[in-house]
């Protein structure tokens, strides 16, 4: 990057704009406040954390892809700006303090994440009732793998 580029240039400005959107609903100030009994070294236990959940929104298969990727989202300072975050650690920190977990810490944070989430599901499927009168759900349960270039799978069909 250049002297006269603002370090806001990113490859990743979805993540940024998830990141504004998690701010404003509370999801990093909550996540924040998880008690985690894992020691700081260089980043608190709660932003790599956040870094998970942000390697999910990145739609990351592996996460050492966080640091190796072709453009490492654990080096964009707008990403981690954008989720208050000083920095990420590399994603070897990442695999430590989710390994480290214990059952009630990941509760904990599975309960923050519901109690975020649950009102913007609850929302949407009223706003969904009051233009379309019902909610459909339909889902393939058969948990055979389709390939991201299928037009059609043998055997499934839309159904309630």
């Amino acid at each position: 990057m250049s002297q006269n580029q603002p370090d806001t240039i990113t490859h990743h400005a979805m993540l940024v704009a998830w990141g504004q959107f998690a701010q404003s609903i509370g999801l990093i100030r909550e996540i924040e406040a998880v008690l985690l009994r894992q020691k700081k070294v260089e980043h608190n236990p709660q932003t790599k954390i956040l870094e998970f959940l942000v390697s999910i929104l990145a739609g990351l298969k592996h996460l050492q892809e966080l640091s190796r990727s072709s453009h490492p989202v654990d080096q964009h300072q707008a990403v981690a700006k954008a989720w208050l975050q000083a920095g990420w650690a590399d994603f070897c920190g990442v695999i430590r303090t989710l390994t480290g977990l214990s059952q009630a810490e990941a509760d904990q944070i599975a309960r923050v994440l519901e109690h975020i989430t649950q009102p913007i599901l609850a929302e949407e499927v009223m706003q969904t009732l009051k233009q379309s009168g019902r909610l459909v759900y339909d889902g393939d349960l058969t948990a055979r793998p389709v390939s991201n270039t299928s037009t059609s799978y043998p055997g499934v069909a839309y159904g309630h």
